[in-house]
């Protein structure tokens, strides 16, 4: 190959270089930026008449409460962070906030918390901020924790189908009763039966002594 020949490949060459370069020069980062780490969930606080209190580093989160508190969780060490609380829909703005620093593995929490039921947003904004704010949806429902239905469960308590023999009025299956009076009746015409007996055998024998003599 000549040297006129080779010259053309190489500009085009370095010309796909520069180019691929400014390309990944614009690209976004793949990664969150330093400070928009971590994630906020909604715990139980446990006060009486409700489910137990959640630990503050456990990574559930569960969006229908009585009392509560949020739980910051790994975030970056020693981070401020604001919290806002807002009705759902929203109207009439924001009706509660705070503030906490996380601790140097990046938890933390606020103190226990109470609204009226409904449903809320919570939106966490911190210093340095570049990606969205961290939210979540909640539903305050004391009324379902504190009164619960009789058995707990929400349904009615079980009730055993009647018992007893159809001429009682039980709906049951005709049977003996096991009670003492039962067993009393069913001895009494057990006797009543045999002195039956024996009157008819006194009876015949009777009869046949009459007929001999005749």
């Amino acid at each position: 190959m000549t040297a006129l020949a080779v010259r053309p490949l190489l500009s085009t060459a370095v010309a796909t270089l520069a180019l691929g370069a400014v390309a990944m020069a614009g690209a976004p980062a793949a990664v969150a930026a330093p400070g928009d780490n971590g994630d906020v969930k909604v715990h139980h606080a446990g006060r009486p008449d409700e489910p137990p209190r959640t630990p503050e580093t456990d990574q559930r989160n569960e969006p229908k409460v009585c009392t509560f508190y949020f739980a910051a969780l790994n975030f970056d060490g020693l981070q401020a962070l604001n919290w806002e609380i807002s009705p759902q829909p929203p109207k009439g703005g924001v009706i509660k906030s705070g503030s906490i620093t996380v601790d140097a593995e990046g938890n933390g929490f606020t103190p226990d918390l109470e609204l009226p039921d409904g449903m809320y947003k919570v939106e966490w904004t911190w210093a340095g901020q570049m990606g969205a704010k961290k939210s979540k949806v909640f539903r305050v429902d004391c009324d379902d924790f504190t009164n619960p239905p009789p058995n707990g469960n929400g349904k009615p308590p079980h009730h055993k189908p009647p018992h007893g023999p159809v001429g009682a009025g039980g709906g049951g299956s005709a049977e003996l009763a096991s009670d003492d009076s039962s067993a009393f009746g069913v001895g009494t015409a057990i006797a009543a039966g045999v002195a039956g007996t024996a009157g008819l055998i006194l009876i015949r024998r009777s009869r046949r002594r009459t007929d001999g003599a005749a």
